[in-house]
Formats: structure tokens, sequence, C-alpha cells
């Protein structure tokens, strides 16, 4: 049996039937003689329900076992197989069932025969299916391969056996002990019953100690020692009762049915509980998948991005090993021309490492490295990426922010270079501060701005306004929007004015820093 996972609070639920059945049977005893009125449609419906419980619980025993379930679901669901084909029998052979002497015409003993065969061989069936097991057997039943023919061939010797006790019980029921007179089971109760009562308590301790071995709490083996526990009740009220149409009759029929259904009761409460789980798991993996798939989304994305960014250093490095190139240049240029070369440089290794992170580790995020960035050298190292734009440029003496300064400059070239492709020179870019811990940066061309329709997706990736002329990836924004947002920015679109502005935690030093380098093309004033 496999140790189908439960909930836990069925673990104790065997435990708790298991012990009260003896306890109502008991309680039942006391008044098993008493009387009540026959009920002819009682026997049909009874039977027809053991019998679907039964031929139920077997298929679904036997579909679990195919389907790579534990070893003794086999060997268990063959003891449905031999009750349902008592059963039928049994229906058969009862009086007044389907006629006055039973459909086979059998004679008054075979009925409670098969009765004794479908509550004695039930029982021991399935306490062979949970005991203990030589290691042989089980590594049998547990093969994963062949299953479908065990299937067979253990059903196929059960049935065979079943119908063999059938005709025993029907075509040669002389050679057996009596069993009933005038619709009284004295006699045999009192001479066999009890012997072969026995034979049930013997087979409920041999389940209880193959159960108890394994150590089964809850689960399809413990539900299967509770059906052995009301088949053990069940005779023992028919045999004390004695008679048909009893309180005890009555009472054994509803243990019978106990039997036979407890076991398919908690294959689909545990089938509930599995389809649960399985939709929880499901809903995770969709989760998962979700995760995955936007990781991709966003490994592509910046994938993209680096690409997108290495174009602006890459077109700056050229120009300058073109400039360097002439060789008509005074000492001082040629070091200008080298230090902004390495700083291109710088950037475009960052970049690099962006794209390796995202390619190997998938995280998706930029690296950062906070410092207090210097305004006037970042807006002039940004300007001299730009030799061929009308850039003017001014800003407030002593200012700085909080930042990645290889960050800001690509911030700052972003926009730069999307007031160059999309707007019209001149270009103003400025930086002065608002209040006293931020600063705000605004870059305004002299275009006719930005669509209206188009402002709301202005920062989102892969999207751009049509019928530009202009060719890009839809990028340039949208990295400006991540990265201010990551250095605890803010940035959006000014459309009266036709202006970007990014504003950034800073202020403005009490002492300006003399070193700052300085370009004919910035104002540093106000």
């Amino acid at each position: 049996m496999p140790s189908t996972a439960v909930p836990q609070e069925s673990r104790r639920g065997p435990l708790v039937v298991a012990a009260v059945l003896p306890a109502v049977t008991l309680v039942l005893w006391l008044w098993t003689d008493t009387q009540l009125a026959p009920n002819p449609g009682f026997m049909p419906a009874f039977l027809t329900l053991v019998l679907a419980a039964h031929l139920l619980t077997s298929t679904m025993l036997v579909e679990h076992y195919r389907a790579g379930g534990g070893d003794r679901l086999l060997p268990l669901s063959a003891a449905y197989v031999w009750s349902a084909v008592c059963v039928t029998a049994h229906a058969l052979t009862f009086p007044g069932f389907f006629g006055p002497q039973g459909v086979l015409g059998t004679p008054e003993d075979s009925s409670p025969w098969l009765w004794l065969g479908w509550n004695v061989g039930f029982p021991l069936l399935v306490a062979a299916a949970l005991a203990p097991w030589p290691a042989s057997l089980r590594r049998y039943f547990a093969r994963p391969e062949g299953r479908t023919l065990r299937t067979l061939l253990v059903h196929g010797a059960t049935a065979a056996a079943a119908l063999a006790f059938v005709v025993l019980a029907t075509r040669f029921v002389d050679v057996l002990p009596p069993m009933m007179r005038d619709e009284n089971y004295g006699q045999f109760a009192s001479k066999q019953g009890y012997r072969l009562f026995a034979l049930n308590l013997v087979a409920l301790a041999v389940a209880l100690v193959g159960v108890a071995r394994r150590g089964a709490r809850g689960g399809l083996e413990s539900w299967a020692l509770v059906a052995v526990v009301a088949s053990c009740c069940d005779s023992w009220l028919v045999l004390t009762a004695e008679a048909r149409w009893t309180l005890g009759w009555y009472s054994a029929r509803a243990l019978a049915l106990t039997a036979a259904i407890i076991v398919l009761m908690a294959m689909l409460r545990e089938v509930t509980f599995l389809y649960g789980e399985a939709k929880r798991h499901a809903a995770l993996m969709h989760e998962h998948n979700d995760t995955l798939v936007e990781a991709q989304t966003l490994r592509e994305h910046m994938v993209a991005v680096v690409s997108h960014d290495m174009r602006t250093p890459l077109t700056g490095l050229e120009g300058y090993l073109e400039v360097l190139a002439e060789g008509d240049l005074s000492p001082e240029q040629a070091d200008r021309i080298i230090a902004r070369s390495r700083m291109l440089a710088t950037r475009l290794a960052l970049m690099t490492e962006d794209l390796l992170g995202v390619a190997t580790a998938g995280r998706g995020g930029l690296s950062l490295q906070l410092t207090e960035v210097d305004v006037a050298r970042s807006l002039t190292e940004s300007a001299a990426a730009f030799p061929d734009l009308d850039l003017r440029v001014r800003a407030t003496r002593g200012l700085w922010v909080k930042g990645d300064p290889l960050r800001l400059q690509q911030v700052l070239a972003n926009l730069l270079r999307n007031a160059q492709n999309y707007g019209a020179e001149p270009v103003q870019l400025d930086a002065r501060p608002v209040g006293d811990r931020f600063v705000q940066f605004s870059v305004t061309d002299a275009g006719a701005g930005v669509p209206e329709e188009f402002v709301p997706r202005l920062f989102d990736a892969y999207t751009r306004v049509e019928g530009t002329g202009r060719h890009g990836s839809g990028l340039g924004l949208s990295v400006v929007r991540d990265l201010i947002t990551a250095m605890s920015g803010s940035v959006h679109y000014d459309a009266l004015d036709n202006t970007f502005r990014v504003v950034l935690p800073g202020g403005v030093r009490t002492q300006p820093d003399s070193a700052a380098p300085t370009d004919d093309r910035v104002l540093v004033g106000d």
C-alpha cells in the first residue's frame, strides 16, 4: 500500500472509527433478538449498494495500482472481487429477491452459506493484503512492468475461486453442514458459526499486526483495517441474532455496508485532497512559469538596453580616435581626449559586465555604486559625447547629487540623444537645486514636442513615436526611468515646456569644487 499523502486531520479517523464500531455493536447486541417488520425492498437495495461499492472500490484500487501505486493495492482489490462474486450469487439465491426460492432455485442453506463465504473470505483476503510479506513477494507486486498482466492473473484466480465456492454452496450444498431451519440460524451458530467467526478474529489480528509493523497512520491501510473490524461486527450480530428481520440482523446489514464503502470513501476523500494539492501545485507551477517568463523577458530587455546604450560611447570613441589620428593637437588637448576616451571605455566595460551578468545569472539588475557626484563634472562629460550637437549647458555652482556617476551620464546621454533624434536644435541642459535636498536636471529642445496621445507611454520599453523617420529600439527613455528610480529619483515629461525633468537627492556645496572641469560650451553661472 502506498504512503499516499492524506490530510493531517484524517490520520486519527481510522482509529476513532475502529474503536466506535465494536462499542456500537455491543450496544446493539443487547437487543439483537428484537423482532422488526420484514421489508421486502430492503435486501434488493442493500445488496445493490454493496455490490456497487465493491465493484467501484476494486476498480479504483486496480487503476491506482496500474498507475504506479503501492504493491498491496492489487491483493486488496482482489478481496473486493471475491465479495462482488459472492454478493451477486447471494442476491440470486436469496428467497423472495427475484423469486420465492431465488433465481437459482437453490435450497434454503445456499443463501446463508454464500453470506458466510462473503463475510469470511473478505476479511481473510484483506488480512492477506495487509499482512507482513516476504521481500520476494513485495518485489513481485511492486515491479512497475507487467502490472496489467498481474492484475488479470490475480483477479482471474480470485474470481475462479469465488465461482467454485458459489457452485459448492448452490449445487452441492448438501455436503455442507446445515445452517438454517425455518429462517433461524440457531442450529448453525451453536455448532459451526462461532468457529468460523474465529477466522474473522484471526484475520483482524493479522491485519492489525501488518498495519502496526509498517506504522501506517491514516491512508488506505488503516481504513482497510476498519473494513475488517466492521465485517467482524457484522458476522457477530448475524450469528447472535439467529433469525432474519431482527434488530441485530438489520444492524448487521448496516455494518456490512460500512465494510463495503469505508475504503471507497477514504479513496474518494484522498482523491479530493490530491486534486486540491494538484491544483495548488499547478498554480505554483503557473506562478513559477510566469516568473521564468518575466525573468527571460527582463533578460532580453537588459540585453537590448545594454546593446542600445553601447552605441553612444562607441560613436564617441570613434570620433576621438579620428581626432587623435589627425595629430594636430596640443598636449593639453590630447590629454583631454585621452581622458574622455578612458571615461567612455569605462562606460563600455560596465555595460559589458551588465550584459554578462544578465546572460549568466539572469538576475536582471544593473549594478549601482552610489556616491556624491559633482554635477558640473557630469554635465561636462555628458556634453563632450555630443560634439556635433548645438548644446547649451547651464548649472548652479557647487551642485552635487547622490547617485552613480556613470549611470547619471547614461541617463543624460539618453535624454540628449532623444532630443537630438526626435527634437530640434538648440538643446538646453540645465541643473539647479530644488529646495535643500534635491537637484533637478532639465533637457529641453526646440522641437514640437511629444504627441499628446503618446505621453502616457513615453517611458514604456519598446515604444516609440511612429512616422518620425527615425529607427530605434524604444528603450532609451525606459532606461532613464529604471536608472533614476534605482537612484531614488524621479523623471517626468513636461509637455508645456517640451522638457524632460529628472530629480535626484542632492544639494549645493558651500564651497564649490574648484577642481571641476570646464568646457567652452558649459556656462557655470547663477
